[in-house]
């Protein structure tokens, strides 16, 4: 069984909850990576990697894929978001995971997920795991998540920190395709807006 690096957009930070919001993987969405020793075109279908990841708490938070320096764990996912595969990552209380938190909220980290194509427990592939639509184009519609990195190298070049927030949950897309990071920094930046004045002014309490 291979396990495969790909970049995970990390869109959040937020220092109270020790937390990394990251889109795991996109779906639908085409994109260039290396495999095999050239590039072509991926795309993961909706879906790939089963309704049963919400309820998985068993994958690490490491830092350079290393697994020897784990830095936390994903704390929830959230497989039917628009964007893709959502997961919301705790940083652990320790100097690397202190580390961790401040180097992702400079940008100075991107996040990168390790997983493989989903076999069986007996060791056999799932039935169409990938499926080549063209000589250059790899479709993924079953996948296991092994792990979530941390890394200063993310596996291709458009990997970016998009923001970093101090507590209120992530928008939900308004349509499929939206993708400019910088209108998810402007409705970020509403989300902050409104939460203080929230706070200032008792807003939306009774």
């Amino acid at each position: 069984m291979t396990i495969e690096y790909r970049a995970a957009e990390l869109v959040g930070v937020s220092y109270p909850k020790r937390q990394i919001d990251v889109v795991v993987m996109p779906y639908e969405t085409p994109t260039q990576v290396a495999h095999a020793g050239r590039l072509i075109t991926e795309v993961v279908s909706r879906g790939a990697y089963g309704a049963g990841i919400a309820g998985r708490k068993d994958i690490r938070v490491n830092r350079d894929h290393d697994v020897t320096r784990t830095c936390g764990r994903a704390i929830r996912f959230h497989p039917s978001r628009q964007d893709g595969l959502v997961a919301e990552l705790r940083m652990s209380k320790t100097e690397l995971g202190e580390e961790t938190l401040t180097l992702a909220d400079e940008g100075l980290l991107d996040a990168s997920a390790g997983f493989s194509l989903l076999h069986d427990a007996a060791g056999k592939m799932a039935a169409n795991a990938e499926v080549w639509e063209a000589r250059d184009r790899r479709r993924l519609n079953h996948l296991y998540l092994h792990h979530v990195a941390l890394t200063p190298e993310p596996a291709y070049e458009t990997a970016n920190v998009l923001a970093v927030r101090s507590g209120p949950a992530l928008p939900e897309r308004a349509a499929e395709g939206e993708r400019p990071n910088l209108e998810r920094l402007e409705v970020l930046r509403l989300v902050e807006v409104a939460a203080d004045m929230d706070r200032r002014y008792g807003l939306g309490q009774h």
